[in-house]
């Protein structure tokens, strides 16, 4: 009998999975709100998506064969940032400040030892969340840490 081989994943299956998961979690539960002073377990993972997003994007020659496979994980990151982004506001208190465009110098692709360390625990992180919450903010985390872990094992495989 012969083997199959796994199809490979391209970049737009990739972007269109992650953003499917995103799009099917976003037909879950309510979540109950949280005491004005109490930070949102989301703006950590949104803040790490976004910087992911724009560091990845930065990939250069000096990655070789991986910039392709940087930047369709990059991709992948901006969509969960967005829909983090989205769900945090949407449960804001009103009149609470929005978050600012960061300035400086311009974003520079870390190495793919660090990327990958960097997924592995936003995919723990973004698993711990999940488990710590409930309704649409658990599955949107869960979907998170799937796409953290499906980047690490299949993209950078």
């Amino acid at each position: 009998m012969p083997l199959s081989a796994p199809a490979p994943l391209s970049r737009r299956r990739f972007v269109g999975l992650t953003a499917g998961v995103g799009g099917l979690v976003a037909a879950g539960g309510c979540t109950p709100p949280r005491a004005a002073d109490e930070p949102d377990p989301l703006q950590q993972l949104a803040d790490a998506a976004e910087r992911d997003a724009r560091e990845l994007a930065a990939a250069d020659a000096t990655h070789g064969e991986d910039v392709a496979r940087l930047r369709r994980i990059a991709d992948a990151r901006r969509t969960q940032a967005e829909r983090l982004s989205a769900e945090i506001r949407r449960l804001a208190p009103e009149g609470t400040a929005e978050g600012t465009a960061e300035t400086g110098p311009p974003p520079v692709c870390p190495p793919i030892g660090q990327v990958r360390a960097r997924m592995r625990d936003d995919a723990r992180r973004a698993g711990e969340v999940a488990e710590s919450s409930r309704g649409y903010r658990s599955e949107l985390a869960a979907s998170v840490s799937a796409a953290c872990t499906a980047a690490l094992e299949v993209v950078l495989a």
